[in-house]
């Protein structure tokens, strides 16, 4: 028996893999658990801050499983050394209060679930406050320093102080002509001169925005109402303090009333854990919490903020909130967070609403599958994760090309070998006669395989999806056999290729195989297909 090998071969013929799982270490990181248990997620926002000195600062921590059934706790330190004198840590959130130029540094939250931990990174620079005279000759041809802007007063201030939103220039220059200020966190709420307040604040009877535009919109009273809509009525219905007074530590009822009971939220009826929506639709999402103050209902798209109002709009009332989203886009899709908060702290209902956003011209793809494509028979391939897992979706990863050249007598580490690898020749007695063919001879009676170099081996996850493709071409009488054509093995798996057609290959002439690399186009040693 004569075997050639041409050398257009683009890929593994028989490959030893280990595959492994690749994700990118930013503010989010997986780690996966074997054995039946769960991956979990971390999750740190923000992941990066710029604050000066005196200011106060705060980085929100999560974990969870993928299949939101484990919500891990978490913790935080400091890389390096311990947390601030002034931090402190709350259900997953780090606040720093005040800041001061040692607090600079990075940050990392921990949790730890099954034996195993997960990390997620966050990065905090704090940066003196105030500007400083230009001195003469102080600077390099009387200017400001790379890292400073010029005031037109000719002072210097940091440039990370331009358009912060607070004036640092004595003339006001560096609050002039500024961009729009940046967008509030989740769970703040925009004043109408930009600044951001808790939502918690809203109706409480304070000013907290400075121009008061967070005690408008309340509601009016209704008849029979001894308080007004920002104000809390004490238990003997003769007084009226404002919102804000309840739970303050300070009694203010002269009952003392204000001060009894107070406790934070518990969610009691916590969003639906999946929803699957039409495009263009409106949908809606509900969450309950009791707490004393009431609990104010805020929510959270993968702990980023949904979309801004009107095509989004959020409702609390009584500790019940109420997530409208019209218009329903694939941008909507993802992980949904319950937060109730009041001022004795805050809680995330669990699990999590997993929303699916389906589009009605089939070019979007139905929960369970993933990557749009001709090749697919239902449009969108099918999720095959080995059991662990039914979400998936495309990665951002690309594919390169592995390919073989028979020239000048290289056999390029090809070895030959059979099916258990057993029986492995390193240094077999290959033949070049045939131009960009590595030819082969051996017994009638045997079954071999080319066994390809080491830069075929090891994690190939991103083949998926590819084509392996070769060239062969044999010399000999009778009928094939039916062993496999090829052979795929890693993690003690071994998936083998039959041809569906054997009466296309002939011999004494080269033989184009081409195979996409999706797991309908493989089946086990036993005949089974690999997706059972």
């Amino acid at each position: 028996m004569r075997l050639f090998l041409l050398a257009t071969c683009c890929l593994v013929v028989t490959v030893s893999a280990n595959f492994r799982a690749r994700f990118d270490k930013r503010a989010f990181q997986q780690v996966h658990h074997h054995g039946g248990h769960h991956d979990i997620q971390i999750t740190v926002y923000p992941n990066d801050q710029n604050v000066r000195d005196g200011r106060d600062v705060t980085f929100d921590c999560r974990a969870r499983s993928d299949d939101n059934t484990v919500y891990p706790s978490v913790r935080w330190t400091k890389v390096g050394g311990p947390l601030p004198r002034t931090a402190s840590e709350s259900n997953g959130r780090l606040t720093i209060s005040p800041t001061s130029l040692s607090d600079s540094g990075q940050y990392v939250c921990i949790a730890s679930h099954e034996g195993r931990t997960v990390e997620a990174y966050a990065q905090l620079n704090v940066q003196s406050f105030g500007p400083q005279e230009l001195q003469v000759g102080g600077a390099v041809g009387g200017r400001c320093m790379a890292d400073e802007k010029t005031c037109q007063n000719s002072e210097c201030v940091k440039s990370d102080y331009v358009c912060d939103g607070e004036y640092d220039c004595r003339d006001r220059t560096d609050e002039q002509n500024c961009p729009p200020a940046r967008a509030c966190e989740p769970n703040e709420f925009k004043c109408s001169n930009s600044k951001c307040v808790q939502k918690m604040w809203l109706c409480d009877g304070d000013d907290d925005c400075g121009d008061n535009s967070d005690e408008q919109s309340c509601g009016a009273s209704r008849p029979g109402d001894v308080c007004q809509p920002t104000e809390y009525r004490c238990a003997d219905g003769r007084q009226c303090v404002p919102q804000s007074f309840q739970c303050d530590g300070t009694n203010d009822c002269r009952d003392g009333s204000d001060e009894v009971g107070c406790v934070q939220p518990t969610v009691v009826e916590p969003p639906e854990t999946a929803k699957q929506v039409p495009v263009g639709t409106t949908f809606k999402l509900n969450c309950r919490a009791v707490a004393v103050p009431e609990a104010y209902i805020n929510w959270r798209l993968n702990w980023g903020p949904v979309c801004d109002p009107p095509r989004c709009t959020q409702t609390s009332e009584g500790g019940v909130g109420t997530l409208t989203v019209n218009n329903a886009q694939e941008i909507d899709q993802g992980a949904y967070t319950c937060e109730a908060i009041n001022v004795k702290g805050r809680v995330l209902a669990t699990p999590d609403c997993i929303l699916y956003v389906r589009g009605p011209l089939c070019d979007q793809c139905d929960v369970g599958s993933f990557y749009l494509h001709d090749k697919a028979p239902q449009g969108c391939l099918k999720c095959f994760c080995s059991g662990v897992t039914k979400q998936c979706q495309s990665s951002r990863w690309y594919r390169t090309k592995e390919k073989l050249t028979f020239t000048g007598g290289d056999a390029q580490g090809v070895t030959i070998s059979d099916f258990q690898e057993l029986d492995v020749q390193t240094n077999p007695n290959y033949e070049f006669g045939i131009r960009g063919m590595l030819t082969y001879t051996g017994a009638q009676d045997e079954t071999v395989y080319w066994r390809l170099p080491g830069r075929f081996l090891g994690d190939k996850v991103t083949a998926y999806g590819g084509t392996m493709s070769f060239e062969f071409q044999y010399s000999g009488s009778g009928s094939l056999r039916n062993d496999p054509l090829v052979v795929l093995k890693g993690n003690e798996i071994t998936l083998v290729y039959r041809h569906s057609d054997r009466g296309q290959i002939v011999a004494d002439r080269p033989n184009t195989i081409s195979i996409d690399m999706y797991e309908t186009s493989w089946e086990r040693e036993d005949g089974q297909p690999v997706t059972d």
